[in-house]
């Protein structure tokens, strides 16, 4: 079979790119072996600087959480006249259903009302027994979509329910539904703040670290400059180890996290963990950021 031109420089390309693959590989795990007391203190120091960040969005996480679940507990309560009769009383819970942001209405009989006063008060509950009649009114609780939960909108809507027939009254804890949102909104605003104070000490500690491992090695860097070897050639090695390093320390970081987490759990059994979505995503933004710290330490250093 015969070569022309084309089909041998083609050929070289092709080994010449198969050879310089290898050499990365093989350099990149050469120097990541050579060094190990100082890439495993660089790990644990990006890892220790990394929990910190990750600790911080697991709080912030979890406090969502709660501010969403207690936005969901939240109710509508319709309070209806006395003697009211049940079909009324069914138009009206159709009305109720039929009205924006509704998700669900649910009927609590007087009786059921007392009942459940009852409960609440536990052992205090014998101070009910001087009453000589239930002084409660049957009412409808209006379960509404947590986009709609807003003191805004529920002012609207409880102006809108008063005006049906057959309400007595209609209540939603006006003042702590307002208090309540000054403080989801301070906590938000205090949050935003922090996280991004912690999130640009983390990229500080790490890029200086990383800066210090490259640095580090200068001599070895200096000595394949005066063997001919390209810039390019140089820095692949570099990112690819900042890289791993990455990896490796948001590993430590989520392994100390769970740690954290478990323990945690023996006290607040609803604690919500990172999605594996936000892991992933997580050790992929460590993976660049390691791969950034080194690529700029190696710029500055060869001055590109």
């Amino acid at each position: 079979m015969r070569y022309g031109p084309k089909s041998i420089n083609g050929e070289m390309y092709q080994k010449v790119n198969i050879n310089q693959v290898r050499y990365v590989i093989d350099e990149s795990g050469l120097m990541i072996g050579r060094r190990k007391g100082a890439n495993t203190i660089a790990v644990v120091i990006m890892g220790l600087s990394l929990l910190i960040l990750i600790v911080f969005i697991l709080v912030t996480l979890n406090i969502a959480s709660f501010i969403e679940k207690m936005r969901e507990d939240h109710r509508l309560y319709v309070y209806l006249a006395d003697g009211m009769e049940e079909g009324a009383s069914r138009d009206l819970q159709l009305q109720l259903l039929r009205l924006e942001g509704v998700e669900e209405v649910v009927f609590v009989s007087r009786d059921e009302a007392l009942l459940m006063f009852r409960s609440a008060l536990g052992d205090d509950s014998n101070i009910l027994d001087v009453l000589e009649s239930n002084p409660l009114p049957d009412e409808y609780r209006v379960k509404l979509k947590p986009e709609h939960i807003r003191s805004e909108f529920m002012e609207k809507m409880t102006a809108d329910i008063g005006k049906l027939k057959g309400v007595e009254e209609v209540r939603y804890g006006k003042r702590w539904l307002e208090r309540g949102e000054r403080l989801v909104k301070g906590f938000y605003l205090t949050d935003l703040v922090l996280g991004l104070i912690i999130f640009l000490s983390v990229i500080f500690v790490i890029s200086n670290t990383v800066r210090l491992t490259v640095l580090s090695r200068r001599e070895t860097i200096n000595v394949m400059k005066l063997v001919g070897a390209t810039n390019a050639y140089i820095q692949v090695p570099f990112i690819i180890e900042g890289a791993l390093q990455g990896i490796a320390a948001s590993l430590l970081a989520i392994g100390l996290l769970s740690a954290i987490y478990v323990f945690g759990t023996r006290y607040l059994p609803d604690l919500v963990f990172l999605s594996s979505t936000a892991i992933v995503g997580f050790l992929a933004f460590c993976a660049i950021l390691g791969a950034l710290g080194s690529f700029t330490a190696m710029r500055r250093h060869l001055k590109i």
